[in-house]
C-alpha cells in the first residue's frame, strides 16, 4: 500500500512539474527550438522569433508534418508550405525551388525554410502584409 501511495505521489509531482515548467520564454515545448540555428542562418535576426512562432503553430517543429488542404494540395514540413508554390499555380513568378524540374522535398528543413523565406519576401514585394500566406500568424 505504501509503495502505491509513493508511486501516486511521484506521478502527481511529475504532472505538477510539467504543468509549471518555465518554458514560456522559448518555443521548446513546441519542438521548434531545435531549428533556431537554421532559422538564424536564413532570416534576419528581427524575424527569427516570428518564424519560430509561425512554425510552432503550423507544424509543432515536425519537418514531416503534412496537411491535406480542402482544394487537394498538401501543405508540408516545418512551415507547412503548400505544394502549389512549387508549380506556380496560375502565376509563373510564384514557382519556387524548381531545381531543373527535379522533385523538391519540402520535408527537408533547409528546403522548407528556404521556401518560407521566398514566400515571406514575395509578400513584401507584392504589397501583401507579412505572414499573410500562413494560417498561423506570429505571436
Amino acid at each position: 500500500m505504501r509503495s502505491i501511495r509513493l508511486l501516486s505521489f511521484i506521478a502527481l509531482s511529475g504532472l505538477a512539474l510539467v504543468g509549471t515548467g518555465s518554458q514560456t520564454d522559448s518555443y521548446d515545448h513546441y519542438g521548434v527550438e531545435q531549428w533556431r540555428g537554421l532559422v538564424e542562418e536564413m532570416f534576419p535576426a528581427d524575424e527569427v522569433d516570428d518564424v519560430l512562432s509561425v512554425m510552432a503553430c503550423e507544424s509543432l517543429g515536425n519537418p514531416n508534418a503534412r496537411h491535406l488542404e480542402e482544394w487537394g494540395d498538401y501543405s508540408l514540413g516545418l512551415m507547412q508550405i503548400n505544394e502549389g508554390w512549387l508549380t506556380g499555380w496560375s502565376m509563373p513568378e510564384w514557382a519556387i525551388l524548381s531545381h531543373n524540374d527535379q522533385p523538391v522535398d519540402l520535408t527537408d528543413p533547409a528546403t522548407n525554410l528556404q521556401a518560407a523565406k521566398f514566400i515571406r519576401y514575395y509578400e513584401d514585394s507584392s504589397g501583401h502584409p507579412p505572414w499573410s500566406q500562413w494560417a498561423c500568424q506570429p505571436e
